[in-house]
């Protein structure tokens, strides 16, 4: 896979994504943030999720992404590259990541979600455009990039590019107005 967009146009989407996330947290109180069954959006059927649910789901993304280019320049294929496009890999993924959080306060999910998003804008940052159109550095019959890879792991449909609440959370303002 090839990346669809510019490194520096997958930052700017990004941070908007991250934004809008921080808005959203800033809004909520505690209560709000853990009360069971709000999210009602891009769930599976028998789902029943809080906003701390979709933060460990948010979360556990961008940590793939970022374990994935650690590995990519290590020469190794990251094992999130082919599950998310598995049925039922994906579907553990996205379980996954939220019972592998649930132990964790509110507080330290929060602490998480910014350190793994800072990071993660961080590194991509920090590339070069030729970097992010590299091609892989394991065997891919798909002549993967490095923008792609990312896209690969984030992005998948319906996601809009880099956009992963909009997916979960369409209307920030009527999820408010829901829990209040």
């Amino acid at each position: 896979m090839r990346a669809t967009v510019e490194r520096a146009e997958a930052l700017r989407l990004l941070k908007i994504e991250h934004q809008a996330v921080a808005d959203l947290i800033a809004e909520l109180s505690e209560e709000e943030m853990t009360r069971g069954d709000t999210i009602r959006h891009g769930l599976y059927y028998d789902q029943e999720c809080s906003f701390k649910d979709l933060l460990a789901h948010l979360i556990c993304y961008e940590v793939y992404v970022v374990e994935a280019l650690r590995e990519w320049r290590a020469g190794q294929k990251h094992w999130a590259i082919d599950a998310v496009n598995d049925p039922r890999r994906g579907r553990e993924i996205h379980y996954g990541g939220i019972a592998e959080r649930a132990r964790l306060s509110l507080s330290e999910q929060l602490d998480e979600y910014r350190q793994v998003s800072a990071e993660l804008e961080r590194l991509i940052a920090g590339m070069t455009d030729m970097e992010w159109r590299g091609a892989s550095p394991y065997a891919d019959s798909a002549g993967t990039d490095l923008g792609g890879m990312i896209e690969g792991i984030m992005v998948l449909p319906p996601r809009p590019l880099y956009r992963h609440l909009p997916v979960h959370v369409p209307d920030a303002r009527a999820y408010i107005r829901s829990l209040r």
